[in-house]
């Protein structure tokens, strides 16, 4: 029996160690808005570009959390998680540029509630005083 529940105590410590090594991630909202060929390249090729774009996230070990179109400015909303890597997330946002299928491209790291909250915390720690 002690066996046993040394073993419980051990596989218990090893879930835990393992979920606090999970590893971060940053959340993004990508706006979007496409040159006058891509348009016409949807026009021409009508399909659900949403499930491309999850797999793609997907396959950079991030979700696609959503995907949406802004009906008065033609631009897409597309909020995703990805790895905390910056380095990964800058040569993603380098290679949509250099595809030339987006005309405008933004690219804002989004905070939760949470960090705002522990930001905020440490605000006073990067005061100068006024003179």
């Amino acid at each position: 029996m002690q066996r046993f529940l040394v073993f419980l105590s051990l596989a218990a410590l090893l879930a835990i160690s393992a979920a606090a090594e999970e590893p971060r991630s940053r959340y993004y909202l990508v706006i979007g808005e496409a040159t006058p060929d891509t348009w016409q390249i949807s026009i021409n090729n009508p399909t659900d570009r949403e499930k491309s774009m999850g797999a793609a996230m997907a396959a950079l070990g991030g979700e696609m959390l959503s995907y949406y179109w802004g009906l008065a400015d033609g631009k897409n909303y597309i909020t995703i998680r990805l790895p905390d890597d910056p380095g990964m997330v800058q040569a993603m946002y380098l290679s949509r540029l250099s595809q030339g299928v987006l005309r405008n491209y933004t690219f804002i790291e989004l905070m939760t509630s949470p960090d705002m909250v522990e930001a905020l915390k440490r605000v006073p720690d990067f005061m100068t005083p006024v003179e």
